[in-house]
């Protein structure tokens, strides 16, 4: 019987290592793709010769390929091969590139605009930006090249470009009173010539670690009174006459550290999971910057899928700062608080919460429509703006506490999509600001995200 127990035990281990060895990737087969690169599927799969194999392995591929946002449709199936199993990936191409223009009419903006994004460059997964604008709000030219993995390794980079001339509006700090809607004050008219350059790595999968230096020149220009405003109502001084600058001008330098983790799958139009992000960026005299500040935030997302197509997104962020010039300040209303006036709120310090629920409403081949219901809130203030008095001029009574920065707003919207490219088509909301007793609607059509 002794003689007999090592027999058993070896036959087993052999038994074990023969299945171990029959559920190993030994081959994978990419099909369908007419323009992404079999390499860049493989990636993206992030699954390798030598891997273990399961339904939950394989179902894990599917919806990375899926949430890429690449491919139109994937299948992915195996088959036995010698010595194992072969994997095969079907994935057919989205059309991955687009020239539109674009038309928006939102409260205190309204433009028009026309861009180029090309989604899969070299069929590689790489991602390039090119579009401007012009409107009675914000102008502007942005161009982005985006580099997932550098040489197919964990290394990604990003460039950036950011040229903007736009109005500022500046309205009244909110009053003690919860019901308010603070009227415009200062206009002016803001050029922020501003490029960025990322460089980061995905530690393991769905957490990166990322670095950013950016530089901008700032500038301000074609101050005036808002309708019906007074200088005094800007200043503080009855006997003013001269109408400051909201903030100092100069050269921006900063630094940013962000950590990420990201969960999220994207069913064409419909996610899931979760995501956050943590950011602390600092202000670098040393290298030219004539401001010095710091900012630091986290961002919270949560995506659950039900009932096959319906959708609920939950997202909250926390940021504060210390010494943050005009052109870094958080701000509030607008398409991120929908109910009110485009950034109708300032502060240095910034709480906001919001909850969206869509559902389809139709869906016919490739084109899908998605009526939604939303809820946003925001909590935003300065906390001490005679610290940053130096490089920024503060409207009077900029430091309001209490319930008074708190703004709600609900509504309903909905969304076009096309199923064979990336973007959204339109975009429509109507927005309810539950303390100002009044709604906007917000409007874009095209080159929408």
């Amino acid at each position: 019987m002794r003689r007999l127990a090592p027999l058993l035990i070896a036959v087993a281990v052999g038994l074990w290592s023969r299945d171990a060895a029959a559920d190993k990737v030994v081959d994978i087969r990419v099909d369908g793709n007419t323009k992404t690169t079999d390499d860049t599927v493989k990636l993206i799969a992030g699954i390798e010769k030598g891997d273990e194999l399961s339904p939950e392995r394989a179902e894990q591929v599917r919806r990375d390929l899926v949430t890429s946002g690449l491919f139109k449709e994937v299948q992915v199936y195996w088959e036995p091969a010698p010595g194992g199993q072969r994997l095969v990936i079907i994935a057919r191409d989205k059309h991955s590139w687009v020239v539109a223009p674009a038309a928006y009419n939102q409260p205190t903006n309204k433009g028009v605009g026309a861009g180029f994004g090309e989604n899969n460059l070299f069929g590689e997964n790489k991602k390039l930006l090119l579009y401007g604008q012009v409107a009675t709000g914000d102008s502007f030219l942005v161009a982005a090249y985006v580099d997932p993995s550098i040489a197919g390794t964990r290394l990604r980079w990003q460039g950036d470009l950011f040229l903007k001339y736009g109005r500022v509006i500046e309205y009244a700090s909110p009053t003690k009173y919860w019901r308010d809607d603070p009227k415009p004050l200062r206009v002016s008219r803001l050029t922020y010539l501003n490029g960025g350059l990322r460089l980061g790595t995905e530690l393991w999968k769905g957490v990166t670690l990322d670095g950013r230096l950016r530089g901008a020149k700032v500038g301000y220009s074609g101050l005036s009174l808002a309708d019906g405003a007074t200088v005094e109502e800007i200043t503080g001084d009855p006997g003013a006459t001269a109408i400051p600058a909201p903030g100092a001008e100069g050269w921006d330098v900063s630094g940013e550290l962000s950590l990420g983790v990201d969960t999220r799958a994207n069913w064409y139009g419909i996610s899931s999971g979760y995501r956050f992000v943590a950011t602390f960026e600092h202000a670098l005299p040393g290298l030219g910057s004539d401001f010095e500040y710091w900012y630091s935030g986290v961002q919270l997302q949560r995506a659950i899928r039900f009932l096959a197509r319906h959708n609920l997104v939950l997202k909250g962020s926390f940021g504060y700062g210390e010494d943050m010039p005009f052109q870094q300040e958080y701000v509030a209303g607008g398409t991120a608080q929908r109910g009110w006036k485009n950034n109708q709120f300032r502060g240095d310090l910034r709480v906001t919460a919001n909850a969206e629920y869509s559902v389809p409403i139709v869906t016919i081949k490739g084109l899908a429509i998605r009526g939604l219901t939303f809820w946003d809130s925001s909590y935003i203030t300065f906390r001490d703006p005679d610290e940053a008095a130096a490089q920024r001029d503060y409207l009077p009574g900029a430091d309001a506490r209490g319930l008074a920065p708190l703004r709600n707003s609900v509504g309903v919207g909905t969304r076009f999509y096309l199923r064979q490219i990336v973007l959204p088509l339109l975009g429509l909301d109507f927005g309810y600001g539950l303390e100002r007793g009044d709604y906007e609607i917000y409007l874009a059509i095209g080159l929408t995200d």
